[in-house]
């Protein structure tokens, strides 16, 4: 793919799976062989959808209406604007912008304006509620509301390497406490324009992470709170809803607009994660990356088969449901996909590479609404051991030597024989406070790759398991507001504080922003639907199955 058809976005790129290229990916490729079973977990884009013009048109940008603004130390202006009717992700639905090739009649992923890293359109609280007053700047990297602690979420998110992001606060409360038994909603100033209200929390958050709840409220984010009161007594991070201190650094004080926050996200490569949900992981094979915070002996450590299930010992409602997601781990190579693969490799001169050899299995349902096309996908469920602390309690696994529920932050390691709590290797989040760096926010993240993250099967979905990547798992850039805070994020360089890059010994001069995701997300949607399209096509016996088929369906010329 060329650079301009990048960074014109999804929605107007050029370089859509044409069929020259499906020719070049597939000419090392022969028929597929109908006699042998199809792999259980494939789903196959085969919905017909009618033809209709308003399923081709170009993605436009959510119409924004002022509603405030806000004026920084410096008297920056900030204008907020209430976003247009949309269609916003929900729980068990998942949406994506799409527009359908009317010359093949696929559909495909498409970004709206503006076209750059940012703050998503779709993943984040409900917009039609009025009381939240949930409000956007027009560059979308700019975020403010009411009535509450909810989550936003970015449109882009690291499933490896290092990645840095910063945000900057607009509004927040003074430093301190607000007066006993009284609530900052009831004790602050009414003012929308005021730049002294709220409370925020930045950080990262997987997909299964709440819109309704705080950064942090359970083993699905981890955030640090930019104000709380008593931050150097009891800390600033916030994780399982669990108030902890910064690791081999120091909790900063309550901090104020114009303050900046840095977060850095360190992830071991997908080949290692693999290992770890697989339940083939060894620490031996990898004695350069820190492996914990539990450290399970030999004697006692815990079996783990290479389908990631535990013993039948001790199974609780929780675990039963997981079992009948039934992960089975890939080891042989398909020859199909390094067929393609061996074809797909970036042109002379092209910065991107390939991404790596993993299995992507999308379900992706095109609607339209108000003249703008979307993908439906189901979306992963929580588990209940991951959910904040008081959610399901009875139904949370036990840990059989204590007889309690496990704890996220002593007992997961990644050798657990949960797959849903096993830890990623030399994975942390790491935070700078005005360019000052503080310590390490958590460490042992959580592995998202299935089974570790799943979908329930039966709502609304084609998948026959529940264990499969869709490719947009992994850790995203959030934060949260409560009761007026705002806050104004920086996914791509040039920093404003930036980052040390040899503290602590460490050298970090990998790490890249997390806004180059942007366009590293385009490439990889672009290659599964090559893979997608010609794996069909193969299926089929036909180049043109999928234009047959709707113009077959609509009793057309064939």
């Amino acid at each position: 793919m060329d650079d301009a058809s990048i960074t014109s976005g999804r929605g107007h790129r050029e370089k859509i799976p044409s069929a020259k290229l499906k020719e070049q990916a597939g000419a090392a490729v022969s028929n597929i062989d109908k006699s042998k079973p199809v792999d259980n977990k494939i789903f196959l884009p085969v919905y017909i959808v009618h033809r209709d013009p308003k399923l081709e048109a170009e993605q436009e940008e959510l119409k924004k209406n002022y509603d405030h603004s806000k004026t920084g130390p410096n008297g920056e202006k900030h204008d907020f604007y209430t976003l247009g009717h949309h269609v916003e992700t929900k729980e068990k639905r998942f949406y994506v912008r799409a527009r359908r090739d009317p010359q093949t009649l696929y559909f495909h992923a498409a970004e709206a304006p503006p076209y750059h890293a940012r703050l998503s359109d779709e993943q984040h609280p409900q917009c039609q509620i009025d009381k939240l007053r949930n409000c956007f700047s027009k560059d979308m990297l700019s975020k403010t509301g009411e009535w509450g602690h909810y989550t936003t979420k970015a449109n882009v998110f690291a499933r490896e390497g290092q990645f840095f992001w910063e945000a900057k606060i607009i509004s927040q409360a003074p430093p301190g406490r607000e007066p006993p038994k009284a609530s900052l909603a009831s004790f602050q100033e009414a003012d929308r324009t005021s730049t002294n209200r709220g409370g925020l929390r930045v950080g990262f958050a997987r997909r299964e992470a709440a819109y309704g709840e705080p950064l942090g409220n359970s083993g699905y984010s981890y955030a640090v709170a930019t104000r709380s009161g008593f931050g150097r007594s009891y800390g600033v991070v916030r994780f399982n809803s669990d108030i902890q201190h910064i690791q081999d650094g120091e909790d900063f004080d309550d901090l104020s607009p114009g303050d900046v926050v840095g977060l850095m996200i360190t992830l071991p490569p997908l080949e290692v994660h693999k290992k770890v949900v697989e339940g083939t992981f060894n620490p031996a094979d990898y004695p350069h990356l820190e492996c914990g915070p539990a450290q399970p002996s030999r004697n006692k450590r815990q079996k783990t088969s290479k389908s990631g299930k535990q013993s039948t010992s001790g199974k609780s409602k929780t675990k039963e449901r997981e079992d009948s997601v039934k992960p089975q781990a890939t080891t042989e190579t398909d020859p199909l996909r390094a067929a393609l693969r061996a074809q797909l490799q970036p042109a002379a001169g092209n910065a991107h590479t390939i991404p790596s050899d993993h299995e992507i299995i999308r379900d992706r349902n095109p609607f339209v609404l108000r003249g703008q096309t979307y993908f439906e996908c189901p979306d992963y469920t929580p588990h209940n051991d991951l959910c904040r602390p008081s959610a399901g309690t009875k139904t949370k696994t036990q840990n059989p030597e204590t007889g309690k529920s496990y704890d996220l932050t002593t007992e997961t390691h990644p050798q657990h024989e949960l797959p849903h709590l096993r830890t990623l290797p030399g994975s942390k989040i790491e935070v700078w406070v005005n360019g000052k760096y503080h310590g390490v926010v958590a460490r042992h993240l959580f592995a998202f790759l299935p089974p570790a993250s799943f979908i329930e099967i039966g709502n609304k979905t084609s998948l026959k398991e529940g264990a499969v990547d869709d490719g947009q798992l992994g850790y995203y850039p959030a934060l949260s507001h409560f009761t007026g805070g705002a806050v104004e994020c920086k996914f791509d360089g040039p920093w404003w504080c930036g980052f040390e890059r040899d503290v602590g010994g460490l050298d970090r001069g990998g790490c890249r922003p997390i806004g180059e995701r942007y366009r590293e997300q385009i490439v990889e949607d672009f290659v599964c639907d090559v893979v997608d399209e010609i794996y069909l096509e193969r299926l089929n016996g036909s180049e043109e199955y999928m234009r047959r088929s709707v113009l077959s369906k609509e009793g057309g010329v064939v």
